[in-house]
Formats: C-alpha cells, sequence, structure tokens
C-alpha cells in the first residue's frame, strides 16, 4: 500500500551559487515522532532505507505528479542515507512553478516536506495516547514532496547559499578600492 507522510521544515537557506535554483534537505529524518496521525504516532527506524533504490524517485509540489521540480534520472536530483536520515539536494529549473515554489519557500509560506513509500516491515506498539508505529523497511521511495502541511516536526530544506559570503566578500573588496582610489 502506497503511503504520505508529511514533514516540516526547520531550516531555510538560498544557494546563491547555483542562482538561487538548489534547494537541500532532509525529507526523512530518523527517530523522530510525527504528529498523531489519526490514533497512532509514527518513526522511521534509521536502517529503513537499507538497500533501497532512489534510482526512480521524483521531487514533486503538493504531491501531484503534474508538478514535476526534479528528477533522479534526469540529473536534477540526487538522494543518499546518513546518519540524520535521508537526505537530497536537487537543482528546480527555471519554470513558473519552480519559482513559485522558491519565493514561497523564501518567505516561509511552504513549511513542509513529505515522502511517498510503500513498507516492507513495519513493528506496533500499543501507547498511552495514541499506538506506535515504527517503519523498520521501506520496500520502495518514489516521491518526495514540498508542501505547506507537516506531520512531523523535524526535518529540514534549504535554499543553499554557497556563493553569498564570496559574493559579500567581492562587494567588500570592491569598497575598499574605490575608497583607495579616492585617497
Amino acid at each position: 500500500m502506497q503511503e504520505i507522510r508529511t514533514y516540516s521544515i526547520s531550516n531555510i537557506e538560498i544557494r546563491d551559487g547555483t542562482d538561487g535554483r538548489t534547494i537541500t534537505g532532509y525529507p526523512v529524518v530518523f527517530g523522530k515522532p510525527s504528529q498523531n496521525l489519526g490514533g497512532f504516532i509514527e518513526y522511521v527506524d534509521k536502517n529503513a532505507f537499507k538497500d533501497v533504490s532512489f534510482d526512480n524517485v521524483y521531487l514533486l509540489y503538493g504531491h501531484d505528479f503534474n508538478n514535476v521540480l526534479a528528477r533522479v534520472d534526469a540529473g536534477t536530483l540526487s538522494i543518499g542515507v546518513d546518519d540524520t536520515g535521508v537526505f537530497f539536494n536537487a537543482t528546480l529549473p527555471n519554470t513558473t512553478l519552480a519559482n513559485d515554489v522558491l519565493e514561497d519557500i523564501r518567505v516561509g509560506n511552504i513549511q513542509g516536506m513529505s515522502f511517498g513509500f510503500t513498507v516492507a516491515d513495519e513493528n506496533w506498539e500499543a501507547g498511552d495516547e495514541a499506538d506506535i508505529r515504527t517503519i523498520l523497511k521501506i520496500d520502495e521511495l518514489f516521491e518526495i514532496t514540498l508542501t505547506p502541511i507537516p506531520a512531523y516536526q523535524d526535518t529540514k530544506v534549504a535554499i543553499a547559499q554557497r556563493d553569498k559570503l564570496h559574493r559579500s566578500s567581492e562587494l567588500e573588496l570592491i569598497e575598499l578600492n574605490a575608497i583607495e582610489r579616492e585617497l
């Protein structure tokens, strides 16, 4: 059964080194609880993505395959796993949709990430206020999504700013050269 989970964005930056079109982040963070998902709280185990292929994953807006922002097989999306969770790096195209999404991230309107997946193995435990579901093994990850409606609070997305400091230093150097010429 295909499932979708949504996480909150906790950090946003802009990577000017790629014309401000590269976003990075964690759509899945291991060991962190979701919001109550209708009687249960969910965790993703740190080994859940072991041996999962990321070859056909899409970055979408709003879980809509008509709103593709990047994809692995096009070379515009890369995905990996580290101790924190599943991370991604995407270069967005110069389209109306991507421009709108980038602006919504910049101003804070988009405050969530989500992922679409199928489960191979899980564990359920009874909890005091809600049952606890731990996803032990993901069968397939088919999409990650930018969304304004989060279910998890611990993910991160960034519009990267690699060259911002470099450009700031260049401007300072230009200003210093101008001052020296005046002297």
